[in-house]
Formats: structure tokens, sequence, C-alpha cells
């Protein structure tokens, strides 16, 4: 239920479960959901949900041992091959790891379902179970307290990956409140996504040479950032330390419920989360390449305000 008076650039547009579900879902409503999707907004199902197990139910035993203390999330990642955010010995482990395998396989076939062939595009990445309340959370890990700022939901930010350089590749996150005690999911969705470049854009300072492939030798990124990912990564800190930006400038407020699922390109929609627990969020790529409109991808985007190719 949305509320409050100001309005944002980024809609949050509503897909009935039961339209969505239909035999009847045509070729020209999943082109539609592919045109609203890459123009910035968030497509919200309520009413749709991964099916929780009888035996996964355990993981909602609000114990303070569920994760490890260090990390918000639980997360599967293919990529490291592992999970995180749960001792070894955790008797909660076998039951996320099978939650989010089964939600991994769930959202690649709601993702053709919505977009149709393009949908088949999009790779799955990390899959993150998030049992932790987000309103009044105590800092956790041991970042010391100068960049806790980057580690706050709360605030309103542009996603981007300081180990994971995305170069010419999108985040879209698939998200599902499986809160089983009623209780929303509550974030805010701000502006538009040039306006936010713009705002902070001269206040980035060039990348010094051979600055990437440093940090790839010195194992501080996977692989080789991208000046794309370094604007992107400055754009993220100055918007999470501008309190003007963060109280005024244009947002929505929305609660997501129980049983509902919403997705967006949290690289291009600002949001922040406010409160909630026990969340579902499975993290697809898709390249600029693939898209419908690559010209309203962040990096086309930054590229025709700097007048530079970004990678």
């Amino acid at each position: 239920r949305p509320f409050g008076k100001r309005q944002a650039m980024s809609r949050i547009i509503e897909i009935p479960s039961a339209r969505f579900s239909s035999p009847a879902w045509t070729a020209q409503e999943q082109a539609s959901a592919v045109e609203q999707l890459e123009g910035s907004n968030v497509l919200f199902i309520p009413g749709l949900s991964v099916p929780v197990h009888e035996d996964e139910r355990i993981l909602f035993s609000q114990d303070a041992a569920l994760t490890d203390g260090v990390q918000k999330n639980i997360t599967l990642d293919p990529y490291l091959k592992k999970t995180s955010g749960v001792a070894k010995d955790s008797p909660y482990r076998s039951a996320a790891e099978a939650l989010m395998t089964r939600y991994r396989a769930q959202t690649e076939a709601w993702l053709v379902r919505l977009l149709g062939d393009v949908g088949g595009k999009y790779q799955a990445q990390r899959t993150t179970f998030r049992p932790v309340e987000i309103r009044n959370r105590k800092a956790l890990g041991k970042v010391g307290d100068s960049k806790q700022f980057r580690f706050d939901d709360t605030l309103l930010h542009a996603d981007a990956f300081k180990r994971r350089p995305m170069v010419k590749r999108r985040i879209l996150r698939v998200f599902n409140n499986i809160n089983p005690f009623g209780e929303t999911r509550q974030w805010k969705v701000g502006g538009d996504f040039a306006d936010y470049a713009k705002r902070y854009i001269g206040k980035i300072r060039q990348p010094l040479p051979g600055e990437f492939a440093a940090l790839n030798l010195m194992h501080l990124t996977h692989w080789k950032r991208s000046h794309y990912d370094h604007i992107m990564l400055h754009l993220h800190d100055l918007g999470k330390l501008d309190r003007d930006f963060q109280d005024n400038s244009p947002q929505t407020l929305f609660e997501f419920p129980p049983n509902s699922v919403w997705l967006c390109f949290t690289d291009s929609v600002l949001h922040a989360a406010l409160a909630g627990r026990y969340a579902l969020e499975q993290t697809f790529e898709i390249t600029i390449d693939d898209m419908a409109h690559p010209e309203k991808s962040p990096q086309r985007i930054l590229e025709s305000l700097t007048g530079q190719q970004l990678c």
C-alpha cells in the first residue's frame, strides 16, 4: 500500500497474480512487462510466493543464532560455490540451502513467464535469505564506523558491487516476502536515475592509471573493474552520504505484503529497505546488448553525461 505525498519517477506497477498465472497471459503483456521493467519501474505481483516446506519452517524460529553474526543475510553463491552467513554446523544450513535452491529455480521460471523469450537471457547469480529485521538493525561485521553507511540498506541508493564489477551487465533482483507473521516489507523508491547521476557526476574523481588492474591483482575485485563500475560505486556512496538527498529527493514509500513478489533493476531504481524480515532475493544479470532498450541502462545514461565510453 503506497503512502506519503511525494511522487517518484520510478513507479510500482501491480500485476494481479491471477492474471500473471492465467493461460491467457500474452506475448503483448510480456512485451509490456519488459518495457516497464527497463523503464526503471518496480513490478509487483501480490499473492505470488515460493512454497516453504514444513521442514524449512525452522528458519522462522526467530533464533538469534540463525545467521553467523557477521553477515546480515544467508547467501548461496554459485560463483564462489559456497553458502555464507550461517555456521557450517548450524541446524539451519540445509533448510536454508534447500529453500534458496528452490527459489532460484522458481524465479527463473517466473522471469520466462513474465518476460517471454528475453526472460531466458537473464543469468541467475547469488540467492539470499534475509531473516534479520531491518528496522533498528545493529551494524554487523568488522567494518569500521566510517564505512558502515555503505551497508545501511535504509538509505536510498542504486546498487553497485565493490568486488564484483558489472562491466556491461545489469543487476535485476527478484524479491519475495515469505514472512509467516503477517509483517510487511517496507521500501522507499526514489526518483530518476539520470537526475541522481547529474547531482554527483562532477564530484567523482577520474580513476588512476592502472588502478583497476591493481585492485584485481590484490584480489580486491573478482575480475577487472571498469570505469562504469568506478562511477557507480561513487554514486552509491555520495548518495548515501548526502542527507539533503535522503530527506528531500522525490520518493515514495510502499509496503510489500507477505506472499508477494516484486522485481526491478536495482542499479537504476533508487531504493531503500526500511523494515521487514524473512524475505528471499534472487540476483540476475543481463548484458545491456540483450535489453530491448540499452539506451535506458545506467551505463548508456552515464556515457551520455560524461561523453566517454565507460566499458
